[in-house]
């Protein structure tokens, strides 16, 4: 298989890459915002892929080109702006981004008669809030309460219609939220991992800055969800959508206070009020059924698995930056 893969530089591409790798038989070609020299980790991507290329996928002609050139066997689309809180201070790129440029994706495969199976990586922000101890099914209404899940619900009904008007075969994903080595300090239980490397390191002061953590989600591990990804590019139904999502809620807090005992790191915690976001969700957890029914999947790590590994890889990292 021909597997093309946008974003995939990102926190999800490269795990992904590493499961393909692993996992043989697959031929990945991927793109990103930016040139392979300059992005972090560019030898261990170009032994990854058959063939990279920068690709702004707001960029139509650009989009058509790359795939018309390659002729993939199947697209997993994960290029996105993946922040909630960006999207408040930048909603016109985030939408952009998120539901334009998989207008762009789509609407290629569509003028080239392409047959090729794609997988539309999708948010369960588009659900806004479920009821408080309820596992939301893909059949709940799409309530986007800001303007990255806005972008988000608009892609899911974007990829919904290439499906049913164009015949398309388009799987979508609301993806639930996951974490793991390797993600950006700008999410939360990477932020949290992140600040307690900092103090272990005796780079900041005991103090762990935090935003509104009376939240319930699920976080699933990004190595569990990348293994999902590529079940449904195999197996999933054409035109549906499906949660990628474990089923158990966390409270934010209780996820820091685990953090806080596997780093070993003593601290205070402190709400920022710069972190918190209006029209939080207060309740966000999936049913996994439909998903575990189609391809087979469930979650292999456990949430405290996640949380060490996550932990450590913060860790390495701050060490690393600072030479020790």
């Amino acid at each position: 298989m021909r597997l093309f893969v946008t974003g995939v530089a990102g926190f999800a591409g490269r795990h992904l890459l590493d499961h393909l790798a692993e996992r043989g038989g697959i031929e990945a070609h991927g793109v990103d915002h930016a040139a392979l020299e300059a992005l972090p980790g560019a030898a261990a991507l170009r032994g990854r892929l058959a063939s990279y290329e920068a690709l702004d996928i707001t960029n139509a002609p650009a989009v058509g080109a790359w795939l018309a050139k390659g002729k993939p066997d199947a697209v997993l689309h994960l290029a996105a702006q993946a922040s909630g809180a960006d999207s408040l201070v930048q909603p016109v790129a985030t939408y952009a981004v998120n539901a334009m440029g998989t207008l762009h994706i789509l609407d290629a495969l569509r003028r080239s008669g392409s047959r090729a199976r794609v997988l539309v990586i999708g948010s369960a922000d588009v659900y806004g809030s479920g009821a408080a101890g309820a596992r939301i099914r893909e059949e709940a209404p799409l309530r986007p309460a800001n303007p990255y899940a806005g972008s988000k619900a608009a892609q899911d009904v974007i990829a919904e219609i290439y499906a049913a008007t164009f015949g398309l075969a388009v799987i979508r994903t609301r993806t639930f939220s996951h974490t793991g080595p390797g993600q950006r300090p700008r999410f939360a239980l990477a932020g949290f991992a992140d600040q307690l490397a900092r103090i272990d390191a005796g780079q900041a002061p005991p103090e762990i800055r935090v935003g509104n953590l009376d939240v319930t989600r699920e976080y699933g591990d990004v190595r569990d969800v990348v293994r999902a990804y590529v079940l449904l590019i195999e197996r999933g139904v054409p035109g549906e959508a499906y949660n990628v999502a474990t089923g158990h809620g966390h409270r934010l807090r209780d996820l820091l206070d685990r953090l806080i005992e596997v780093s070993g790191v003593k601290a205070t915690v402190t709400v920022d009020p710069s972190r918190l976001r209006s029209r939080d969700a207060d309740h966000l957890v999936g049913d996994p059924a439909k998903l575990a029914d189609a391809t087979g999947w469930k979650p292999l790590r456990s949430i405290d698995q996640t949380l060490l590994d996550l932990y450590k890889d913060a860790r390495e990292r701050v060490r690393a930056e600072a030479g020790a």
